[in-house]
């Protein structure tokens, strides 16, 4: 039985060939899963337990239906900090905080999207403390569905613009590994999305190696996805190939 991890699938409605992967990779992992943790970005923008659109139906549908096998759990991404209790009860599966330690096979692991670790990006951080306080986030959900689209589409357009000219500092930086791990002293691997650049990287701390898995992102038609037993962890493609990477760390 295999734990899973994924992250920044970027789902919506303009993209029905990465909704229908989604869909066929949770129907053919389903019987011989241990669990999935979806690392955040699932959505390509969540503005609110509200939304009836097509994509978020399947998806909740097709959740739930994994859940049956093994439990679904959710730490929040940039792009959909805003899902609620409500869609989380709709698909079944059970929300995590923003950093989360889970032990799985003798090693203490961090969860998180990794957002938080790119402290080049200092624009960035000071927008993600405004925009995810509370206060703010009730606001913005009492305001009409089209309005909160309208915004999150602005949003995007100059996240996009950003990354264009600004592609090194949207990276996770060592400062952000090293401020992870103060905080969570006992973690022995970090596993992350947000900056579709799949790979493993190797940390030091407090003299001990830490592993960092980043998850890759999905995108036309294609993805992946991060699978541990206890031989180690492996990434895998999406169509199903093979094996990229096997490591046991």
């Amino acid at each position: 039985m295999r734990t899973l991890f994924i992250a920044d699938l970027h789902l919506s409605d303009n993209a029905p060939d990465l909704t229908d992967l989604f869909v066929q990779f949770l129907r053919e992992q389903a019987p011989q899963s241990a669990a999935l943790y979806i690392l955040g970005d699932l959505f390509d923008a969540w503005t609110g337990d509200d939304d009836d659109s097509h994509t978020a139906q399947q998806v909740a549908q097709s959740i739930q239906k994994f859940s049956q096998f093994a439990p679904v759990y959710f730490v929040a991404g940039n792009r959909d900090f805003l899902l609620g209790k409500n869609y989380a009860l709709r698909a079944n599966m059970t929300l995590l905080p923003e950093n989360h330690m889970i032990t799985l096979h003798g090693k203490h692991i961090l969860l998180t999207h990794g957002d938080e670790m790119c402290t080049d990006d200092v624009s960035y951080l000071r927008y993600r403390k405004i925009i995810r306080n509370p206060l703010l986030c009730q606001i913005l959900l009492c305001l009409p569905f089209r309005k909160r689209k309208a915004i999150a589409e602005q949003i995007r357009a100059k996240s996009r613009a950003k990354k264009q000219h600004n592609y090194a500092i949207s990276d996770v930086t060592e400062q952000g590994v090293q401020a992870a791990c103060q905080k969570n002293r006992a973690v022995d691997i970090i596993i992350h999305g947000h900056t579709h650049r799949p790979n493993t990287h190797i940390h030091q701390y407090l003299g001990k190696n830490i592993t960092r898995h980043v998850l890759p992102d999905w995108f036309e038609n294609q993805g992946g996805y991060l699978a541990a037993d206890e031989t180690g962890f492996a990434f895998f493609r999406l169509p199903e190939t093979t094996a990229q990477t096997n490591l046991n760390s």
